[in-house]
This record gives structure tokens, sequence and C-alpha cells, in this order.
């Protein structure tokens, strides 16, 4: 009988145990800044105890950087806004070729939020900051970009740049001394509630055709009424015809038909 092997089988891999946990993880809640794509987070569809570990990471966040990525969506923009880590100063999704919306709501989100970059967001379309502590945002070369609301009163910085499809814009900062929207020649609407505002670069706003109704009724109108008062006189000028005729008929009036 041949002798036996050594170590017997394998032991086999225990698909209970957590899986290892990415370095950059402890790193960001030590130093607070995550600069990796988003999908390299925690995922609580990996393991259930992840989700802690998720919001751990993101609430220790002072500086977010996810830039020139496609993996970005809005449901990521929407877990930071509903987190709103209160040590956050700078978010950087410059690139994020798939971002279509971002909004920063009620004002009260992100206190600390200083700098927010979404320039060269290709599929963005829809912006609405409200922040008291925001003081610099770019938002150039965001070529899908069509409504643009900033309600930040101590913004002293803004590039709005090469929106070609921005129609709506509409801005309210007490500090903001200039605005330039320069290659956006699509705005059709444009409210500035700046009174520091000095300089700025606007381009001619496109004009929406009204139809306007005229104060006169339309010519239509009037050839139905007069045709219709013609009418009527032609009906009643018969009908005294008639009655002069049956006045003057040698028919008894007892025969005559009523």
């Amino acid at each position: 009988m041949p002798p036996k092997k050594k170590g017997g089988k394998g032991k086999k891999k225990d698909d209970s145990a957590e899986p290892p946990h990415d370095g950059s993880w402890e790193r960001t809640v030590e130093n607070g800044t995550w600069e990796k794509p988003a999908t390299d987070l925690p995922d609580a569809n990996v393991w259930p105890t992840w989700g802690a570990l998720r919001e751990r990471v993101l609430m220790a966040c002072k500086e977010i950087k996810i830039v020139n990525t496609a993996s970005l969506r809005d449901a990521f923009c929407n877990e930071i806004v509903k987190l709103s880590p209160p040590e956050l100063t700078t978010i950087n999704l410059q690139g994020s070729s798939n971002l279509r919306n971002f909004v920063v709501s009620p004002m009260t989100t992100c206190p600390k939020l200083t700098e927010l970059d979404l320039s060269d967001c290709k599929s963005l379309e829809y912006v609405m900051i409200q922040s008291p502590s925001l003081r610099t945002l770019h938002l150039k070369d965001c070529q899908n970009i069509s409504k643009v609301l900033i309600h930040c009163p101590h913004l002293t910085k803004l590039e709005l740049m090469d929106n070609p499809k921005l129609e709506t814009i509409m801005i309210w900062s007490d500090e903001l001394t200039s605005v330039d929207m320069s290659g956006c020649t699509g705005i059709y609407t444009l409210k500035l509630q700046c009174p520091a505002l000095q300089d700025r670069k606007v381009p001619p706003l496109k004009v929406v055709e009204q139809h306007v109704k005229p104060v006169h009724p339309p010519i239509s109108f009037l050839l139905k009424e007069t045709y219709g008062d013609v009418a009527k006189e032609a009906a009643e000028a018969k009908e005294r015809d008639w009655k002069s005729k049956k006045e003057d008929s040698v028919i008894s009036k007892v025969y005559r038909p009523f």
C-alpha cells in the first residue's frame, strides 16, 4: 500500500469570511481625502456591514476628487448631499461624463463647502446650488447644460463659459463682482440678483416669439358675424312678406290655415 500523502485535502475557502478592506478606506478616515473612483468605496452589496463602513468613510471626507470618469452617476452625488459631511470643503467632479443632475439643497447641506468643480461634464443638464459657504464654482464647458440656479450669498468666483445649450441662469449672490458667460449663446432667461456685480460678459439674449391676441376680432369672426346679420334680415323680410300676402288672401278667414 502506497504511503499517504502529507497534508491531506486542501482546506475549502470560507465563503462566510469578510473580504479584505481596501487600504484607502482607512486612509480617507485619517486624512479626509478621497481621490479614487466611487466604485472603490465600500459597498453593502458586497458585504452587509460595509454600508456603515461606507458612511464612515464619506462622513470623514474633507475633499472629494473624482475626475475624468464615466462611472460616476447622479446617485453618488445624491448620497453625498444626503449625508452632508460636516467637514467637506471641496468637491471636484470635473470630466464626469455620465453625470446629469447636481443639486445641493437645502442651505444647511454640506455647511463648510467652499469649492465645487463640475467643469467638462458633457452630459450635465441641470444644476441647483443652495449654499451659504460656497465661494468658488467652476461650471464651464458643459455642452448639454440647460438650467443653472445658484443661491450662494458668499460666492466670489464663477466660471460659466462655453455652455452653448444654457437657456436659463439665475444667480443670487451678495459678493459676486464679475460673471463671464462667453460662449453661452442660447440664453433665454437671465436673472442676476448680485448687488456687488461690476463686470458682466453676457451675450445677447434670445427672444422668445410670443403669440399676442389681436385687439380686434379676427376677420373670419367679422365675416361670420356680418353674414349672420344678413341672413337674419333676409329671414325677417321673408316672414313679413308672407304675412302681408296672408292678409291679402281672398279665402275666407274661416278656412285659412293657421
